[in-house]
């Protein structure tokens, strides 16, 4: 059986005032599997939006990145109590 071993969850005093009571800060994401990530080719890669919709669309990978992107930073609170803030995002805004 294989051992898994990590840094595990380091809670910190809340310095920030826009830490939630019970959360604590962290600087980077927190793994919370010890399974692997699965690689997916980027020629097999589609994002779809269906459902709901007027008109369904699909992007392959080129495609996608060739839309407007945006930058924002919002705060991030997981339910497994810890928060990032000002976290960096850029992205495509399926708005």
């Amino acid at each position: 059986m294989g051992l898994f071993t990590n840094r595990g969850f380091q809670p910190k005093r809340a310095s920030n005032h826009k830490l939630p009571p019970g959360q604590y800060e962290t600087t980077d994401f927190p793994v919370l599997t010890a399974g692997p990530t699965p690689r997916i080719a980027l020629t097999n890669w589609e994002f779809r939006l269906e459902g709901l919709v007027e008109e369904p669309v699909k992007w392959s990978w080129e495609e996608f990145n060739k839309l407007p992107m945006q930058n924002f930073n919002p705060d991030i609170h997981c339910v497994t109590k810890w928060s990032k803030f000002d976290t960096h995002w850029r992205g495509v805004s399926v708005d």
